[in-house]
Parts: C-alpha cells; structure tokens; sequence
C-alpha cells in the first residue's frame, strides 16, 4: 500500500488537476469578470477539458452572450494567466434564481487558527512542499467559501469521527 502523501503527489502530477484547480480560481472571481448585471443572470456550471459550460437564465440573455464569447474567453484566460478556457458551451438553465450579487468578503475573512491547524495537519502527509502549500490553501479556501469550520462541514456530508 502506498502512502497517502505519494498518491496525492502522483494524482496532483495529472495536468488535469492543476487546469481544474486554476479554473475554479479564476471562476471564484466570476462577478468581478463578467460584471454584476451579467453575474446576475449567467453563472459558470462545469468547466472540463477546455470547455466552460455557462447556464444563462433565458434565451434573450444567451443570445446576447454569445455575440460576446471572444471576448468573455480573452478576460477568462487573462486572469488564468494561460489558455485554460478554449471554448463556452451555453446551456438555458431550468428554475434559475438570481444569485445573490457576488462578492469576495469571504476572502477576506482570517481563517481561525484552528482550522489552519487542522489542514496544516492533514496535509503534512504531502511531501512536496509546494505541493502541500497548494493542498492547504485550496483546503482552507474551500473551508472558507462554505463559511463552515471543518467539524460541521463534514457533518453536513454524513461523515464523522
């Protein structure tokens, strides 16, 4: 049996990993991209392989969007700092609720030292050290989206100690 730090390493070296970590980064930041009205009714679903799938709230909104997909694609790869989304798949989304406007105060917000303990603690099995600082930010980033400490996040899951 290999050790857990050796599979996450050995996972992480798929470019696979890296492209779909930097998307969700880049697609955190999607209001201050697009801008709040279009936030308002179009928001990124899935990004695979290239390709972004964004769902729009109607088909007016889509159709408008469309004429402007070069250049939504240039501003997407601008912040990724690299060619990460090569085309949008557009989608007509069902029951699509205006998401509250967008913003980045969660980012913000200090992260309490105990859950900087605990990832610390769970990522020290991860030898690489640029790889083990890129698994505790994107551990504590995701903490921090939730807005839950790591106890009531895993309870909210079914999972417990």
């Amino acid at each position: 049996m290999k050790p857990l730090g050796e599979v996450i390493t050995n996972l992480w070296s798929f470019s696979g990993w890296k492209k779909r970590l930097r998307a969700a980064e880049v697609l955190g930041q999607w209001g201050d991209i697009v801008g709040p009205a279009v936030a308002q009714v179009a928001r990124p679903r899935a990004f695979s392989k290239g390709t972004l799938i964004i769902e729009v709230r109607d088909s007016v909104w889509m159709t408008q969007l469309k004429f402007q997909e070069r250049l939504l694609l240039k501003r997407l790869n601008q912040v990724a700092q690299e060619d990460l989304f090569q085309h949008i798949r557009w989608v007509l989304a069902r029951g699509f609720a205006s998401p509250a406007p967008q913003t980045k105060d969660w980012l913000n917000t200090p992260v309490p030292v105990s859950w900087q303990e605990k990832a610390q603690r769970e990522v020290s099995v991860i030898e690489d050290p640029e790889l083990r600082q890129a698994f505790l930010r994107l551990r504590l980033t995701l903490w921090k989206k939730k807005g839950l400490p790591p106890r009531e996040h895993k309870a909210l899951h079914g999972k417990h100690k």
